[in-house]
């Protein structure tokens, strides 16, 4: 029986690299985004990258909780329950204004799409999951919930939160089958690489003590191993990829 996947924010950079993965390996995707018109074409594009790959799109807005609803009811309606979740959207929390001028407004909006979001997709989820006798949840975190980004505050403590509620899924939902983990990267090479100075590039690789940032594709089979039956007891836990950045005190 195939199994069903859904990756939040799938339709460019990290999202797309794990979809394109999950869908090699003979998963059907469900490739989200906000816009369904953008999502199909991100799901048009794995599908011509990867013969034989089976890609389905949804589109709804991750701030909106009546949204979200109503797009799992609906992916329930078409057949495209998932048994694999992987929370991969998130808000960057850049903004204009620093820690002492910076709205609540502004922590919530990060809050809602980092944390909400990313527990009510899991719950919706997880009841599919437990009437098809298990499932599994990724929850893209980052290092920043650990180690704090300069002006990225809402930024850094949804992602801690987001940890936090790894855990707790990971403890209320192992009886029902469903195992729950999250991914901590450190610097993943994406696009936006080339738009910032050779120097600043230079500066990240030398804190880096692997010399170079993580490829999404690395991220992309770790996700593929952490949603297979390689690892029935691997739940609960925060996996940092990171070139070592985390485990160096002292920068270069």
């Amino acid at each position: 029986m195939t199994r069903i996947a859904l990756v939040t924010g799938a339709t460019q950079n990290l999202g797309q690299t794990i979809a394109r993965r999950l869908a090699s390996d003979g998963v059907a995707v469900v490739v989200h985004g906000i816009d369904e018109t953008v999502a199909a074409a991100a799901a048009a594009r794995i599908a011509r990258d990867v013969p034989g790959a089976v890609l389905h799109s949804v589109g709804f807005d991750l701030a909106d909780p009546e949204a979200i609803e109503a797009g799992f009811a609906g992916l329930v309606a078409r057949g495209l329950a998932p048994v694999i979740l992987v929370n991969n959207a998130a808000h960057l929390g850049v903004g204009d204004e620093d820690v002492l001028r910076e709205r609540p407004r502004f922590l919530r909006e990060v809050f809602e799409v980092n944390v909400f979001a990313t527990h009510l997709c899991s719950v919706l989820a997880a009841r599919e999951m437990a009437r098809a006798g298990g499932g599994v949840i990724v929850n893209i975190s980052s290092l920043a919930g650990e180690r704090a980004i300069l002006g990225r505050t809402a930024y850094n403590a949804s992602k801690a939160a987001v940890d936090g509620l790894t855990r707790s899924l990971a403890v209320d939902l192992a009886p029902l089958g469903i195992r729950v983990n999250a991914i901590a990267p450190g610097f993943i090479w994406s696009d936006r690489w080339n738009s910032i100075s050779d120097q600043e590039a230079a500066a990240r690789r030398a804190r880096i003590p692997a010399g170079e940032p993580t490829a999404q594709e690395e991220i992309g089979r770790l996700v593929s191993f952490l949603t297979s039956g390689s690892a029935p007891t691997l739940t609960g836990a925060r996996i940092v990829i990171d070139g070592g950045l985390d485990a160096l005190q002292v920068p270069p």
